[in-house]
C-alpha cells in the first residue's frame, strides 16, 4: 500500500496489533509529551520493519511513526510474524539480528544525544548512518537530519557548513556524499577535544 508524506502509521498510546515491512521511503519514530514537545527515536529506511513495539498483542505503541517521504508499506499482522517466528529458524535468527541492530542504534542514539555539541551529534550519525555503499551517501535532507539527532534545521545548516568547508562532505540532491570517512572522524575528535 502507498502512504502518502506526513501520514501516520501508528500512534503513541494506541494499541495496534499490525506491523508493515518498508518497501521504499522514508518514516519517522519519535514520541512526544504533554508540552508537545517531540524527540526522533528513529529514521527508518527501505527494508526496515515498522511497528516493532506492536510484535506483543494488546500492548499499546510506545511512539508515533509517520511517513517522511511518500512510502510504500507491505502491511501485517502480528501474529504472522509470530508463526514465520516459529515455523522458520533462519527467519528467527534473521529477525533476532534485525532486532539487536535496532537495539544498538537505539543505544548509540540514547549516548549521542546527551552530547551538547550539535556538530559532533551531527557527525557521529553520519558515520554510522551512511548508507553503506561505495559512494558513502546520506540520503537524508537537512530537515530530516534535524528531527534525527533532535536541533534545529539553522543548528544543520552551520554544521554541514563546517563540514563543506573542510572537504568533508558535499551536498549532492537531497542528501550528502561523504568524501573522506577518516578526515569525518578526525574533524569529530578535534570538535570533541575542543569541548
Amino acid at each position: 500500500m502507498k502512504m502518502d508524506k506526513g501520514m501516520r502509521v501508528c500512534r503513541s498510546r494506541e494499541t495496534q496489533d499490525w506491523m508493515y515491512y518498508l518497501c521504499q521511503g522514508k518514516m519517522r519514530v519519535y514520541s512526544g509529551n504533554c508540552e508537545g514537545n517531540e524527540r526522533t527515536v528513529a529514521i527508518l529506511g527501505d527494508d526496515s520493519i515498522v511497528g516493532l513495539d506492536c510484535l506483543l498483542p494488546g500492548q499499546t505503541s510506545l511512539m508515533t511513526i509517520a511517513c517522511v517521504t511518500d512510502c510504500w508499506l507491505m502491511p501485517f499482522r502480528n501474529t504472522l510474524m509470530e508463526e514465520l517466528i516459529r515455523s522458520d529458524a533462519d527467519f528467527a535468527l534473521t529477525l533476532a539480528q534485525y532486532y539487536c541492530k535496532v537495539l544498538r542504534q537505539l543505544c548509540f542514539d540514547a549516548a549521542n544525544q546527551s552530547i551538547n555539541s550539535v556538530f559532533i551529534r551531527l557527525a557521529n550519525f553520519l558515520l554510522t548512518n551512511w548508507d553503506g555503499s561505495g559512494e558513502c551517501r546520506v540520503r537524508l535532507s537537512q530537515q530530516e537530519l534535524a528531527y534525527a539527532i533532535n536541533c534545529s534545521r539553522a543548528s544543520i545548516s552551520r554544521a554541514c557548513k563546517i563540514l563543506k568547508e573542510e572537504k568533508v562532505i558535499a551536498t549532492e540532491g537531497i542528501g550528502f556524499r561523504i568524501l573522506d570517512l577518516p578526515k569525518l572522524e578526525r574533524v569529530c575528535q578535534q570538535y570533541q577535544d575542543i569541548l
